[in-house]
């Protein structure tokens, strides 16, 4: 921003860009219409960190912020009254807004005027107004103490001072001037007495008293078209080089957010018509879709939903139209890459590090590629990491510590010291880091359909859970909306391209994905674009379905019930994803054996880092070392392939590696995974045994190498 110079937080400098871009007014068209940038995103995706960012940097300019989870119950003119008295702030060298208009209209609301003699009602009108503009400005103020006092304005500063900050427009004033000033947005003859202004003030106090909607909608919407009216009057006079900023947090919280912004809207688009535009520029945020009015559904190819990489002024004045009929503008947030990651590392270690006394220890940095492929860069989600890496390098912990990242406690002590898991009490493993991340992260919705997202993690995707009627026996509310739900709330992504990348391997991210096209595409699932469910939100709701609180027995069930409608289908690759699942490592040795002879076997690769995609049942495992572990986990669940050295031995380490390998806590150390030199030695020893097709197998063990 123009005010500042401080770098805008990690992945948040496309936003940044935008809001500058359209808080500037540029010299060739400084009057234009200005979108409501909405930022939707997860929780904890940065939404309110943006907005501080944004404050910060526009410190020393009309800025405004309100934060609906503290405000839901406001009604659109409380919220109008609410930035009047944020915007009125003065400011160096700025010369400050006024709200004139709609001071007006709040101090015609309150009086008890005559309701069945009209002129007496004008009459005690006309009175109480000389009386605001001739009094003090705590004595104007009396009869809207209680408004102000609702919105918590008032606490520190005083009514008189608050008000006397609005009044500051009628300051050297005749009172003949002060109700002139009504004319500018209220009544529409604009003769000399303004009988008219009077007559509709008289009208607004009327509809104030009464109780219904149409008469609370009136009110709400001549106070927010005078507020407006104020905003445009303070930007007729001088040069200036910036708009207004609103900054309007968890507008989805209650019904204040989104109905101010409605009223504001029709507003606007009425004035639009005349190519009247407003100077203030409308920052919101908000953590689901449904929040922004239209067809937004929030899932990840949502075409009313822009990236934060591509969005822009031009962009949306071209998709809206002029004047604008369609002014909201949603960009969805996006999670941190890997090189922001170890950005907030640094950050956060020497943060640490100046509060503590200690020097950096660099192990948040070492730790980025675990934390990166743990949360795929969700940002509060990669702060908690950080803090809970940072209590274990107290400790000097060693990659052993590391993979049991997820089982320490939040407070950072050891989560194995509380209870087991047959104990009366659990609260100990209730208190784990994952348990407490995963309660934020589906914070809104109920007990019932969080049960139900546990079952749809079990799948591969949420449309085969719903399908196969693995939520046939949930609560009828939870069945029905909680893909709704999660899709709304943006926990819903496009699907990550297995392959050596997503193993720990080296090489591009996505090189075995094909176009899709041909009969094969109903029963190879590999070509599969339905949307999934986010990777770090199910790797927490499958580590509670398998933890200590889990049962073996519902694992079993689900993932049957899943198998068994996938071979239905006839869907043999999915199939065998949930037989593995099934600790049914045999059969899939026995599958991608038969296979291995082909001319070309990157389609067998394709499908072989498909297969091993599939949920391990966690609790299974030791405390061995994960090249360890897939030995193990090959001779346990295949034994009879241990019998052919040559070709299913080798094969049936290669898919047990694979399958640890799905999950990052499996792939350390970070910077030379262990099971790397596993993974690339058995298709090194594959290769050997393959007569068609060798280079590929050996170009793959390439990927793993140190």
């Amino acid at each position: 921003m123009s005010q500042a110079t401080s770098a805008a937080p990690a992945g948040l400098a496309e936003v940044a860009s935008l809001v500058h871009e359209c808080w500037l007014r540029p010299p060739g068209e400084p009057d234009r219409p200005l979108p409501v940038v909405t930022l939707l995103g997860r929780p904890g995706s940065g939404k309110t960190f943006a907005l501080e960012h944004l404050e910060s940097v526009t410190r020393g300019t009309p800025v405004a912020r309100i934060d609906f989870a503290e405000a839901a119950d406001q009604r659109p003119h409380e919220a109008a009254l609410h930035l009047a008295f944020l915007l009125s702030r003065r400011h160096p060298g700025i010369r400050p807004l006024r709200f004139p208009r709609l001071l007006i209209g709040l101090l015609a609301v309150q009086p008890e005027l005559s309701l069945t003699d009209r002129k007496q009602a004008v009459r005690e009108l006309r009175r109480a107004l000389r009386r605001a503009r001739s009094g003090s400005a705590a004595e104007a103020g009396e009869n809207i103490a209680g408004l102000v006092d609702v919105l918590g304005l008032s606490p520190v500063p005083g009514i008189d001072i608050i008000v006397g900050i609005l009044l500051r427009g009628f300051e050297h004033m005749p009172a003949s001037a002060f109700l002139n000033r009504a004319l500018a947005s209220y009544g529409s003859s604009g003769g000399v007495a303004g009988n008219d202004a009077i007559e509709e003030l008289v009208e607004l106090n009327r509809r104030s008293r009464g109780g219904n909607a149409s008469d609370r909608e009136y009110v709400d919407r001549r106070l927010c078209g005078a507020f407006l009216d104020d905003a445009r009057a303070g930007f007729t006079r001088g040069r200036h080089e910036q708009n207004c900023l609103a900054l309007l947090d968890n507008i989805d919280h209650g019904h204040g957010g989104t109905e101010f912004l409605k009223v504001m809207l029709r507003l606007r688009t009425e004035a639009a018509r005349s190519r009247i535009f407003d100077p203030l520029l409308i920052v919101a945020t908000s953590a689901t879709a449904q929040a922004i009015p239209g067809p937004c559904d929030g899932g990840p190819d949502d075409q009313h939903l822009e990236t934060a990489g591509a969005a822009c002024h031009a962009r949306w004045r071209a998709r809206a139209g002029e004047p604008p009929s369609e002014w909201w503008y949603p960009v969805r947030l996006r999670d941190l890459d890997r090189v922001e990651v170890s950005l907030e590392a640094a950050r956060f270690e020497t943060q640490n590090a100046r509060r503590t006394g200690r020097p950096d220890t660099g192990l948040l940095a070492h730790s980025t590629p675990l934390v990166h492929r743990l949360t795929y860069g969700h940002p509060w989600s990669v702060r908690q990491l950080h803090a809970a890496i940072a209590r274990l390098a107290e400790r000097h912990p060693d990659s052993h510590d590391l993979r049991g990242l997820l089982d320490a406690s939040a407070d950072g002590t050891d989560a194995s010291d509380g209870p087991g898991p047959d104990s009366a009490d659990n609260d100990g493993p209730r208190q784990q880091l994952p348990f407490l991340i995963h309660d934020y992260l589906l914070g809104g919705l109920t007990d019932d359909q969080r049960l139900a997202a546990m079952r749809i993690a079990a799948a591969r995707t949420p449309k085969a859970a719903i399908n196969c009627g693995l939520l046939g026996d949930q609560p009828e509310h939870a069945r029905d909306t909680v893909i709704r739900e999660l899709r709304h709330r943006l926990w819903l992504t496009h699907p990550v391209a297995e392959d050596a990348h997503t193993r720990g391997g080296r090489g591009p991210s996505g090189y075995l994905r094909p176009a899709p096209g041909g009969a094969e595409a109903a029963t190879d699932t590999t070509y599969d674009g339905r949307p999934v469910l986010h990777p770090w939100l199910r790797l927490l709701l499958l580590d509670r379905m398998s933890g200590p609180l889990g049962s073996l027995e519902d694992w079993q069930t689900t993932h049957r019930t899943l198998r068994d409608w996938h071979h239905r289908h006839e869907q043999p690759l999915d199939t065998l994803y949930h037989r593995l699942a099934l600790d049914e490592l045999d059969a899939v040795v026995e599958y991608f054996a038969a296979g291995l002879s082909g001319p070309d076997l990157r389609p067998w690769l394709r499908e072989l880092y498909h297969v091993t995609a599939a949920p391990l049942y966690r609790s299974q495992l030791s405390d061995d070392t994960p090249h360890h572990e897939a030995r193990e986990l090959a001779l346990r669940h295949a034994p009879a392939a241990f019998a052919d050295r040559t070709t299913s031995r080798p094969l049936a380490e290669l898919c047990a590696a694979l399958w640890l390998a799905g999950d990052p806590r499996n792939r350390l150390p970070p910077g030379a995974p262990e099971l790397n030199f596993k993974i690339g030695t058995m298709f090194r020893q594959l290769a050997m045994a393959a007569d068609s097709d060798a280079d590929t197998l050996l170009d793959e063990a390439a990927r793993f190498a140190d």
